[in-house]
């Protein structure tokens, strides 16, 4: 007997973010949402012994919780890990052309660099934060 496998649409990057973050809600459902792009490189030595040196930019789409996390504490050039799904979408332009786009549905994310390398930025955020003895009862 031959066992059948299931589909499989699984994406996991480790990259850059290389455009800046700015949650937006859904107007229709008021879920947040955040896109970004995901910078990865890659470097190979041609036939002819020189170092190429490459970039791919992938585009990522987050939903809820995940993206209000993620617009808090992430800024441009952070490294991170991501795992998600792909799926593409189509639309039609102004001028009535259909366009496709594909991009990664992020489901999952980790840090990969170190605290000591966040920029300014990101402690202010984290010196905001309340302290047990300044709530008032």
């Amino acid at each position: 007997m031959y066992k059948i496998m299931a589909d499989l649409n699984k994406v996991m990057l480790i990259g850059r973010i290389a455009s800046d973050l700015e949650v937006k809600k859904m107007w229709d459902s008021g879920v947040s949402v955040l896109n970004f792009s995901l910078v990865t490189n890659r470097s190979y030595k041609n036939k002819d012994g020189e170092k190429i040196e490459e970039a791919e930019f992938h585009r990522c789409v987050v939903f809820g919780l995940l993206s209000d996390m993620m617009g808090q504490y992430l800024e441009k050039w952070r490294k991170i890990f991501v795992e998600g799904r792909l799926r593409t979408r189509q639309w039609e332009d102004q001028n009535g052309n259909k366009r496709y786009t594909t991009e990664i549905v992020v489901t999952d994310m980790n840090f990969c660099d170190s605290k000591s390398s966040w920029t300014s930025t990101t402690s202010v955020k984290k010196e905001e934060t309340t302290e047990e003895e300044d709530i008032p009862f």
